[in-house]
């Protein structure tokens, strides 16, 4: 089983990696000329007008400058494993840094991270520090997420294999990848929900700050048991009965399938 999760806009700097060089393969050699196109548009955009670039980017006026730097670095910037360079609350809440080596190497294996730059990565694929946003737009080349969608509907049958997927993207991620019919039957995906009480009753909502946590928590789970799941249901089910979460099945016959795994919140 793999598991899809989003990245994060909070990245640790630096690293001890080889650059990924001008042609950026990573563990998919096969999205190595849209990464190439795409960090060639990001050059040819700041050189040109680096403020429309840091708008498309949504990039706050604050870390705009340090950011578009980094993105013209990340050719020949050090790298890191993917799974070390996400440092938002997903990425706390899994705590790549107290993982058993046993554990570290099952996240490696497992967890495949969607990538406005670079498509998708494997956990431990060496990657640099960089901004780019699913949600932007690169003047001179159009939206991320439009860019990314014919490449990784090509490449990601080769990913996923013969694999059944757990997905836990954010919405603006999602958007880069929708499974065809023929993967669709193998991908689970989820929706995290906080439960408050309202006078008699519970009302349940989204609540973003608490989701990335759960699904940190959920991968963490996933990688430090010692059961080894291939069906995302049932792994889904382990994790939430671990974390005190209620899993809602999903309606038959939907494809992909849509999950709601429910927990309270204050």
């Amino acid at each position: 089983m793999l598991v899809l999760l989003p990245p994060s806009e909070g990245k640790a700097a630096g690293g001890d990696g080889p650059p990924v060089g001008r042609r950026p393969v990573l563990s998919t050699p096969v999205l190595a000329r849209s990464r190439n196109d795409l960090l060639d548009a990001l050059r040819r955009a700041a050189r040109a007008d680096p403020a429309a670039l840091a708008r498309g980017l949504r990039l706050p006026a604050g870390v705009a400058a340090a950011a578009l730097a980094v993105d013209a670095r990340a050719r020949t910037a050090p790298t890191m494993p993917a799974l070390d360079r996400y440092t938002g609350v997903v990425y706390q809440a899994l705590g790549v840094a107290g993982l058993t080596p046993a554990a570290r190497r099952r996240a490696e294996d497992l967890v495949l991270v969607s990538s406005g730059l670079w498509g998708i990565v494997r956990g431990g694929d060496l990657v640099p520090d960089y901004r780019v946003p699913a949600a932007g737009t690169v003047p001179g080349l159009g939206g991320v997420t439009a860019h990314w969608r014919a490449p990784l509907a090509a490449a990601m049958p080769g990913v996923v294999g013969d694999h059944a997927v757990l997905d836990l993207r954010s919405t603006d991620y999602s958007g880069m990848w929708r499974p065809t019919v023929e993967l669709a039957e193998r991908v689970l995906a989820v929706r995290v929900l906080a439960e408050r009480a309202a006078g008699a009753r519970r009302t349940t909502s989204v609540v973003s700050f608490h989701a990335k946590t759960v699904k940190g928590l959920v991968v963490r789970h996933l990688v430090t048991t010692r059961r080894r799941h291939t069906d995302p249901m049932a792994a889904l089910c382990d994790a939430a009965a671990a974390l005190d979460l209620r899993v809602e099945l999903p309606s038959p016959g939907r494809f992909p399938q849509v999950v709601d795994l429910v927990g309270r919140y204050p």
